[in-house]
């Protein structure tokens, strides 16, 4: 991480780039929040997705959420109070133990997705049309794009 931060900077020494060195739980998140517009989900399980996703709702920052699996891969764009959140679309596992084993992963899926990520900041920090309730699914066999149109969840924490 420090040879990604020296290099960064190198680029643009306008941008402030900090590393934190720690596990993601609901503790060391809340402390890193301060002055944050954009939460980018690059976690690589499910338990960490699903809590960046209650934090900004909690805490009202939009957030970018994706995840990889093989060539697949689908992303979503969180706005507060405004548009179908995480939880709308995926049910939490009763267990994460289950599911916290890592997914196999072609390495060009987590960077295209990481890219469509950074785009998402863009467009929706510039107000432009990006992927507020909807879903990106993304299929790199044969490398076609299609959108899920979301609806909020009523039922939904983040709907209260």
């Amino acid at each position: 991480m420090d040879a990604a931060q020296k290099r960064l900077s190198s680029l643009n020494s306008e941008v402030e780039i900090k590393i934190h060195k720690e596990y993601t739980n609901e503790d060391s998140i809340k402390k890193h929040l301060k002055d944050i517009d954009f939460i980018v989900d690059c976690s690589d399980n499910f338990g960490t997705k699903f809590l960046v996703n209650r934090v900004a709702i909690e805490f009202e920052i939009k957030a970018v959420i994706a995840g990889v699996k093989d060539f697949f891969g689908q992303i979503m764009t969180i706005n507060p109070k405004v548009s179908a959140c995480y939880e709308c679309v995926f049910d939490q596992p009763v267990s994460f133990e289950t599911s916290e084993s890592p997914l196999p992963v072609i390495g060009v899926t987590p960077g295209i997705l990481g890219t469509l990520e950074a785009l998402e900041v863009l467009k929706t920090t510039l107000k432009l049309p990006n992927l507020e309730n909807k879903l990106l699914m993304v299929n790199l066999l044969n490398l076609s794009f299609d959108i899920i149109d979301l609806v909020r969840n009523e039922n939904c924490f983040c709907s209260k």
